[in-house]
């Protein structure tokens, strides 16, 4: 009879302490950062981004850079919280790198822009454009960018590594235009095996001619 009373009240203590095991998880999923790092996780699965349309890419890189500021809120470094999910992830090397500085970057932009008011905050949560509040471009949209113009090189057009926020105003005036800043990304991009040696030199062909550092223009010689 003793032993049935000790076995009644251990499966009761240990009802007890399941009930709150599972109380201080589902706190620390809702107050703590887990729930932010899980979902740049899921967000950032390379093997994930590779299934997705032309374009798929956009609206998961606003809901990281939402994920990343609620990590920032909940006092996980936001380099950190990239850090583990790509550990989980299992990506590595040249890539990894890459996505790393891109997603960091948007992050600062973000912050920059003024995207973190509560209603920004619930638009990028949902994959959509957030509105600039700081600035001269106050008022306008935010759109994805492609670093490397997606007409010259698509394959690279859900990588996390070539998207960046940008002011609409501004992203429309600059289409597709290719400068120092695009070839030296296509560079890096081409060595991280991302990519192909055709696009880099459609990209290098598109680049603006520019005078050598110690060739100036003629001047006309002047009359004596």
């Amino acid at each position: 009879m003793e032993s049935c009373v000790v076995a009644k009240q251990r499966r009761k203590t240990f009802s007890a302490a399941c009930l709150i095991g599972t109380l201080l998880c589902g706190l620390l999923w809702q107050f703590g950062p887990i729930q932010a790092v899980f979902a740049v996780v899921n967000l950032s699965d390379p093997d994930k981004l590779a299934t997705l349309g032309e374009r798929g890419a956009n609206s998961r890189l606003n809901k990281i850079v939402y994920w990343m500021r609620i990590s920032e809120e909940r006092s996980l470094n936001p380099e950190k919280a990239i850090g583990i999910a790509q550990f989980l992830n299992r990506s590595t090397g040249a890539r990894a790198h890459l996505v790393r500085e891109s997603l960091l970057r948007n992050l600062k932009i973000a912050h920059g822009l003024g995207l973190f008011t509560e209603e920004n905050k619930e638009l990028l949560r949902n994959g959509k454009a957030g509105v600039v509040t700081q600035g001269p471009y106050a008022r306008s949209k935010v759109e994805i960018d492609h670093i490397v113009p997606y007409s010259l090189a698509p394959e690279v057009g859900n990588e996390l590594a070539n998207l960046e926020m940008m002011p609409q105003p501004l992203n429309r005036s600059k289409s597709n235009r290719v400068g120092q800043r695009q070839v030296a990304h296509a560079e890096k991009l081409f060595a991280a095996g991302l990519l192909s040696k055709e696009s880099l030199a459609k990209v290098r062909s598109r680049s603006a001619p520019l005078l050598p550092p110690n060739d100036p223009k003629p001047r006309p010689l002047r009359r004596p």
